[in-house]
């Protein structure tokens, strides 16, 4: 919906640049507008190919300029290219392409110096234009990358802390522990584990824990219980904390007993690694339970 109200717009935008420019050689024609539009038409896919449309925007630009069609600013039919290839990171390209439009009346000076007040009435609004839009762009990309850091920090924060004690954290509420009289936890190990895992990569053994864990998060989530935290290939879940749940011990026992089931599933699926190793036979008999 963004990307279709901004390809509206700039059809907008160009059409009544084109129509109120000078003339420079002819009056508009239906190719002229065509033209236009079709740099605003790129605007729809500019987030998934934004160096693509950066550089189709500038060269049917170029193009249009070539057919001695009525002058416009470049920034405004390279607006939403240009900042979209920059809050991408393609500073380079986007750079290159505002100094090659912003530039290309002092080649004209260059090859006639007599045109100098000519040519800084032309360059110097382009140039102001093509500077506000890099600098929209990399107003967009700061924001962004914000985005992403928060996101980042608060899904770290996330994986050490419930979600009701981290908001109070963020908060900064002076206290941030509370008092639960009665909760069931359940610890989770997997036994000769370490022995087993030394006879394949390590990252393959990050995967095989990772897919483990995934799905015991799941289960912990099915029956309202609170993951508190892993350590190796150990995992720790508990029952009545942080929100209280009355049926907690019954919980957190049948999720011992699917884990049981979880752990003899993910044993049937072993599979031959290239090197002719095997991922470790997880069998359910080295999972232990406990309540506290």
């Amino acid at each position: 919906m963004v990307d279709a109200c901004l390809a509206v717009g700039l059809t907008v935008a160009i059409t009544v640049a084109i129509s109120v420019a000078p003339e420079q050689g002819r009056p508009p024609d239906a190719l002229t507008y065509a033209m236009g539009w079709a740099i605003a038409a790129l605007a729809l896919v500019r987030r998934r190919w934004p160096l693509a449309v950066l550089l189709a925007s500038a060269v049917t630009l170029q193009v249009y300029n070539q057919f001695d069609n009525p002058g416009i600013f470049a920034a405004v039919p390279l607006s939403v290219a240009l900042a979209t290839a920059w809050a991408a990171g393609h500073r380079g390209w986007s750079l290159l392409v505002a100094a090659w439009f912003g530039g290309i009346p002092l080649v004209y000076w260059a090859t006639d110096p007599a045109r100098l007040s000519g040519v800084l009435n032309d360059s110097v609004p382009n140039v102001a234009l093509l500077a506000a839009v890099l600098l929209l762009g990399e107003a967009v990309r700061s924001r962004r990358a914000l985005a992403l850091e928060q996101e980042r920090s608060e899904r770290l924060l996330l994986n050490v802390l419930p979600a009701t004690v981290a908001a109070r954290l963020k908060q900064r509420q002076d206290v941030i522990a509370d008092g639960f009289p009665d909760v069931t936890v359940l610890f989770a190990d997997l036994v000769d584990f370490t022995r087993r895992s030394e006879r394949i990569a390590p990252e393959q053994v990050v995967q095989v824990l990772n897919d483990l864990f995934s799905a015991f998060d799941q289960l912990a989530e099915r029956q309202g219980l609170e993951k508190i935290k892993t350590v190796g290939d150990a995992y720790m879940v508990a029952g009545g904390l942080p929100d209280p749940l009355p049926d907690h011990a019954r919980a957190v026992a049948e999720m011992a007993l699917a884990i049981r089931d979880e752990v003899a599933r993910h044993a049937d699926r072993v599979v031959r690694l290239r090197s002719g190793s095997l991922v470790p036979d997880l069998s359910p008999d080295p999972v232990r339970r406990g309540r506290a």
